[in-house]
């Protein structure tokens, strides 16, 4: 296979990998894998590697020539992220801030209503690296209603193709299941939640949801987002998508 040689970067250059740093690249790799929605195939074809190389280097086998290798032509930095220090537990899923780096910005989160049919309620969220509690964090950026801003943290698995929120207020749980963001930087997957039913009763509800992120989030995007808005078709096809492309799947019992 085609070596390339790295500006700056000597192929010949050994440098001792520490098992944290190797378990750092592992994971980045297998990060990059799941986001671009690639087999390993396809990944050693964009890396200019053997498969067997692939499959080595996923389970911490392999050198740095081939880590440089990577980073030239993926435009992806494995060794010197500048923030190799700063890990999420591993109850998270032991990801790195260099690694998520993607994640970090602005997002709209949409939901079907509780309680109005054919109506969409979207939310102004912020996904960032909080360093006291060492992990990516969700965060309703305010829009000054009286209830509490929304807010969560982000387990992400190894090898995983999903992203995980729970948020606990008080208590009350609420958890979303995403797929990983794609190239058109969303996320879709379900919320398993309490919904208001009537008076002062709640029920469990399940219901398909999404995370759509944008470099500017204008007002009339969030909020009550019924059929005459703008963004309506947007978030009501990638809502219904969830089901239709089977970013879920809804398991029920059959009468007999």
């Amino acid at each position: 296979m085609m070596e390339l040689q790295s500006a700056g970067r000597s192929w010949d250059r050994r440098m001792p990998i520490t098992d944290t740093d190797r378990d750092r690249i592992v994971q980045a790799i297998r990060t990059y894998i799941a986001r671009e929605r690639i087999s390993r195939d396809e990944f050693a074809q964009r890396a200019k590697l053997g498969k067997s190389t692939v499959d080595k280097l996923v389970v911490g086998l392999f050198s740095e020539k081939t880590i440089l290798q990577i980073e030239s032509l993926l435009k992806i930095n494995l060794i010197n992220t500048g923030t190799a220090d700063e890990m999420a537990a591993e109850e998270l899923g032991r990801y790195s801030r260099g690694d998520t780096l993607n994640y970090v910005g602005e997002y709209v989160f949409a939901r079907p209503s509780f309680q109005e049919d054919g109506l969409i309620q979207a939310f102004r969220m912020e996904i960032l690296w909080d360093r006291d509690a060492a992990a990516l964090l969700v965060k309703e950026i305010s829009s000054g209603k009286k209830a509490p801003p929304q807010f969560g943290k982000v387990y992400i698995p190894r090898a995983s193709m999903h992203v995980f929120i729970l948020s606990n207020e008080g208590g009350w749980l609420k958890t979303v299941i995403l797929s990983q963001s794609d190239v058109y930087k969303r996320m879709k997957g379900i919320m398993l939640t309490m919904g208001h039913a009537f008076g002062n009763l709640y029920t469990p509800v399940a219901m398909p949801v999404i995370m759509n992120k944008y470099a500017k989030i204008e007002k009339d995007m969030v909020g009550k987002i019924d059929p005459n808005s703008r963004m309506y078709e947007e978030y009501n096809q990638d809502l219904l998508a969830v089901e239709q492309t089977q970013y879920a799947k809804w398991i029920c019992i059959k009468q007999i």
